[in-house]
């Protein structure tokens, strides 16, 4: 789907790399889980690292937590759900969560940064120029209405293209900012209805354990935007978050706790 969005001239290197995890949870628990990252900060629209890794990073900075009133009032200010308008939406916005970025490096300049969107994953609410869309599409979703037939794979392609692009609109625009050397990935890939060889079924969105190319192969782009910052290692903290808040948000983006 990237290499589909974007001409890989346009980055500084460019390769399809395989990805150790076939969801996010997944990707986490193999990438972070048990280890420790003193020198970086984790800015994220993902709840599942509270879950899984909340004493990995220097800090862990979780958009959701202020929105369901969450017992972190340290975090409160730093947050900008109040400022996205979310209402009822299931889904934390890119540029909201590139503010937030922007914000903490100023406060830790000398960290390496970790900035996960959580587009494309449904639900599509962005279009390629970085405007939001006046009808959220729910429906647009690689998952139970792809494999039941109400939206078309075309349709759930193209959608998620666009939300691809909406969210790279700023993480583009984020990495010039912040300068130095920035790398963008996923964690994961996406079914739409692939075949599972060597069985006859067809895979969906991105279930635990299935190691489809689709799945685990992503791209690792890389750009450069003038010299690098000195990174120091300093000590991981504690990221506390209710539970039960962190849960409700999985469960409401359609994952199974």
């Amino acid at each position: 789907m990237f290499e589909e969005a974007y001409d890989a001239s346009r980055f500084d290197e460019y390769e399809s790399v395989h990805s150790i995890g076939c969801s996010s949870p997944e990707w986490m628990r193999n990438t972070f889980e048990g280890k420790e990252f003193p020198d970086t900060v984790y800015v994220t629209a993902n709840p599942w690292i509270s879950k899984i890794a909340p004493d990995s990073f220097h800090h862990v900075e979780n958009l959701w937590l202020r929105d369901y009133d969450a017992a972190q009032e340290d975090l409160a200010e730093a947050s900008v759900l109040e400022e996205a308008g979310l209402g009822d939406i299931p889904t934390i916005y890119p540029d909201m969560l590139s503010k937030a970025a922007r914000d903490l490096q100023e406060e830790y300049p000398n960290k390496r940064m970790i900035v996960h969107y959580f587009q494309p994953h449904a639900p599509c609410v962005g279009n390629p120029d970085g405007s939001r869309k006046e009808k959220i599409l729910d429906e647009m979703h690689p998952g139970d209405d792809l494999k039941d037939g109400n939206v078309t794979r075309d349709e759930v392609w193209q959608a998620y293209i666009d939300n691809l692009k909406y969210a790279f609109y700023y993480a583009e625009k984020l990495s010039r900012d912040l300068g130095g050397r920035s790398v963008f990935t996923a964690d994961h890939g996406e079914l739409f209805g692939e075949w599972l060889w060597p069985f006859p079924i067809r895979g969906y969105a991105h279930p635990d354990g299935v190691r489809h190319p689709k799945l685990t192969e992503v791209p690792w782009a890389v750009v450069e935007h003038g010299d690098r910052r000195t990174i120091t290692a300093g000590s991981t903290s504690h990221h506390e978050a209710d539970e039960d808040v962190v849960n409700d948000r999985l469960e409401s983006l359609g994952y199974k706790v």
